[in-house]
């Protein structure tokens, strides 16, 4: 999440992180529109999402500890105190 004033800025410093971050040809970055049937506005935090498909549980552990760490610090020194990073862990069913 980012503070919805530093939007670009994020989009412009994050674009060339995300190629050397993200799991080869497997990553992608999205921004929610609608949460609970309320439309994002410019109030509200940017929520971005930068999403990412593994074959194993240990390829998310290896890519965690050696990209998404040092990216998530990146981050928080750029954009804290107004930004937030959680993380989520999915599986695909069918």
């Amino acid at each position: 999440m980012v503070d919805p004033q530093r939007g670009a800025e994020f989009l412009e410093w994050f674009a060339p992180l995300a190629r050397k971050a993200g799991p080869e040809g497997m990553s992608r970055l999205s921004v929610m529109r609608q949460a609970g049937g309320e439309t994002a506005g410019e109030t509200q935090a940017l929520c971005v999402a930068f999403q990412g498909e593994f074959e194993s549980m240990e390829d998310v552990a290896a890519w965690t500890s050696k990209r998404l760490r040092p990216l998530v610090a990146a981050f928080e020194r750029r954009f804290a105190p107004d930004a937030m990073v959680f993380t989520s862990v999915f599986e695909t069913i069918f």
